[in-house]
């Protein structure tokens, strides 16, 4: 064992007994550290000791992946399991898998992301409402947010879907797909780690067809 704790020398710094128990748990959870907000203290620790032992231990005491990804030129950490899917934290305590009206919208902001290349990536609720109700495939939106298409949409039918979407919002943020400024004004930053999304269902991305012929099957939860 002495052995073993000589590979993972991090373990005994200051920093790791600052901030190693909190990030371990953070990424434990799911959530995609980055450099941002109340997190930077969690990313930075890992940043450092990423290739100083903290990967290793992962992958040897959980086979576990600590993966190092970029987008937009910004990096973000999470953990991700082995190709065989097994690791000893085992499925149930795992994060969820998302239900599939939420993989849709999480589609739609990595592409509103990538839209917004040079521009600070803050969205408000006009700009959704823009994209549902004006957008090339604004039937696919209104089916998957509203449940059908039509002109124009009740008082109470707008509200159900501006919950919907906050909800939706709340799950991204435990992840840290995004940053909520406003829950009530539906005000919200896209984080460069839903970039994640591309690489979970790379098989759907840009392939709207399937997404229609999902919606338009009543497959989604």
């Amino acid at each position: 064992m002495e052995n073993e704790n000589s590979n993972y020398i991090f373990l005994n710094s200051d920093r790791a007994k600052k901030h190693f128990a909190d990030a371990d748990i953070t990424l434990k959870q799911g959530k995609h550290l980055q450099d941002y907000g109340n997190d930077s203290r969690l990313f930075s620790f890992v940043d450092e000791y990423y290739d100083k032992g903290l990967k290793e231990y992962y992958l040897q005491f959980f086979q576990i992946n600590l993966v190092r990804d970029t987008n937009d030129n910004q990096k973000f950490y999470y953990l991700d399991f082995t190709d065989d899917g097994k690791g000893k934290l085992g499925r149930e305590n795992r994060s969820k898998e998302l239900e599939d009206d939420k993989v849709i919208f999480a589609i739609l902001l990595l592409n509103i992301f990538k839209d917004k290349f040079f521009e600070h990536k803050e969205i408000e609720w006009s700009e959704l409402e823009q994209i549902f109700k004006e957008s090339e495939h604004k039937d696919l939106w209104q089916k998957l947010l509203f449940g059908k298409v039509k002109l124009n949409y009740t008082p109470v039918e707008e509200q159900n879907v501006k919950d919907k979407v906050k909800g939706i919002l709340r799950d991204f943020e435990k992840l840290g797909w995004v940053e909520i400024k406003s829950i009530d004004e539906v005000k919200f930053e896209i984080m460069p780690s839903i970039e994640r999304i591309a690489k979970l269902y790379r098989d759907v991305i840009g392939n709207i067809d399937s997404l229609e012929e999902y919606i338009n099957n009543g497959q989604l939860s």
